[in-house]
C-alpha cells in the first residue's frame, strides 16, 4: 500500500528544533488525491510523520535543501532511503507538476549519531511564494518506507510541505561578491569574549576582519555562529571544526568566525532581547549557523546553511584553494 499525506501550511523557522514543533501545529487537512502530482491527502488526526524544511533562503536555481522527519511524538524518523520531488502548482491549480526529482542523504549532527537532518540538492525553475507577482506554490514531497510500530509491515509513505521559493537568494549565492563586512578582530578588542560566545575563543579565527580576509587574495571561510546561544547546539561544533581547518591550512586560507550577537559576554541567557551584529544584516542572514567559502577573487564559491561536517567543508575549501 502507498500512502500520501502532506502539511499544507508553509513553515519558515530559523532553526530545525522550532520548525519540527511549528510544522506539527501547522498541519491542516486538504483534499484526497489520485495521482502523484496532485495534492497529498491528510487523514483525520494528521499524518504519522511530518516533513519540515528548515531552510530560510530558497530561491530559483540550485539549492541545498535540508529537512527533518518527525513522528507524532516529535521523535526523529530516519529511513534508509528518502526520495524527494519538487512539485509546482500554478496559481489556483489543484494538480501540481513534478519539476525535479532527487535522493536525500542523512547528515548527522554532533554529537555523532544523535541528531541530524536530510540533505538534498534541489533546483527550482521558477519562483513561487504565493504572494505578489509569484502566486504559484512549491511543495517538496518525500517518499520513504515507514512502519508505525515494530509489529506492522513497512509501507511506502509520501508526505510533503509547502516551501517558499523567492526569485533570488537573500544571502550571497555562489558567484556573488562577498560583502566586505568590517568585523572586529584581536587588534580591535582587548578580550575576545566580547566578540565571541565560544568558551575559549580561538585567536586564529579573529586575526582578520571579513573585509581584510576577502581582500587578502587568499580563499576564506566565514562562519556565522553563536556557540553559547545556538538553539540547535551545532554552532559550537561548527566553530570548533573551523579552528581545526584553520590549524591545518594555515597560510593557505583565511578563517573568520563572526559572532551573531553583539556583546555576547553581556547577554542574559534568559532574556530574549539580543542585538545582532551589523554583518548579519549585511550578509542577509535570518538563521544560524551559516558558513561561506570565498575564493581568492572575493566571490562566493560555496555556502552552507546550518551545520556542515568537516569533510564537506574541507572539500569545498580545497576546491577554492585549487580552482
Amino acid at each position: 500500500m502507498v500512502r500520501e499525506w502532506k502539511v499544507s501550511r508553509p513553515v519558515s523557522p530559523q532553526n530545525l528544533t522550532m520548525a519540527l514543533i511549528l510544522a506539527w501545529l501547522a498541519a491542516l487537512a486538504c483534499a484526497p488525491a489520485e495521482t502523484p502530482d496532485s495534492p497529498l491527502a491528510l487523514p483525520p488526526g494528521g499524518p504519522p510523520v511530518s516533513l519540515v524544511v528548515s531552510n530560510s533562503d530558497l530561491a530559483v536555481g540550485d539549492n541545498r535543501v535540508s529537512f527533518g522527519l518527525v513522528d507524532r511524538d516529535y521523535m526523529p524518523v530516519r529511513p534508509d532511503a528518502v526520495a524527494l520531488r519538487a512539485v509546482y502548482y500554478e496559481p489556483g491549480a489543484v494538480t501540481g507538476q513534478v519539476r525535479y526529482r532527487t535522493e536525500a542523504e542523512f547528515l548527522p549532527w554532533p554529537p555523532e549519531g544523535r541528531r541530524g537532518v536530510f540533505i538534498a540538492d534541489v533546483s527550482f525553475d521558477q519562483a513561487g511564494t504565493a504572494t505578489g507577482d509569484t502566486l504559484g506554490i512549491w511543495e517538496l514531497h518525500a517518499t520513504f518506507d515507514y512502519a508505525q510500530s515494530p509489529a506492522e509491515a513497512a509501507e511506502s509513505l509520501t508526505i510533503g510541505s509547502v516551501v517558499s521559493v523567492a526569485p533570488t537568494h537573500r544571502a550571497p549565492f555562489i558567484g556573488d561578491a562577498a560583502p566586505l563586512s568590517d568585523t572586529p578582530t584581536v587588534m580591535t578588542v582587548t578580550d575576545l569574549r566580547t566578540i565571541s560566545s565560544s568558551p575559549e575563543p580561538d585567536p586564529a579565527l579573529y586575526r582578520l576582519s571579513v573585509a581584510q580576509a576577502v581582500r587578502s587574495g587568499n580563499p576564506t571561510v566565514v562562519t556565522f555562529a553563536t556557540p553559547a546561544f545556538c538553539v540547535t547546539a551545532t554552532c559550537g561544533p561548527q566553530v570548533s571544526d573551523l579552528s581545526e581547518l584553520a590549524a591545518g591550512y594555515e597560510g593557505q586560507a583565511n578563517f573568520v568566525h563572526v559572532e551573531v550577537y553583539r556583546d555576547p559576554h553581556r547577554i542574559n541567557p534568559a532574556d530574549p532581547a539580543r542585538e545582532l551584529v551589523p554583518a548579519v544584516d549585511e550578509w542577509g542572514l535570518v538563521s544560524e549557523p551559516w558558513t561561506f567559502v570565498v575564493g581568492s577573487d572575493g566571490r562566493i564559491t560555496d555556502r552552507f546553511e546550518q551545520y556542515v561536517p568537516p569533510r564537506v567543508l574541507e572539500a569545498a575549501l580545497l576546491a577554492a584553494i585549487n580552482p
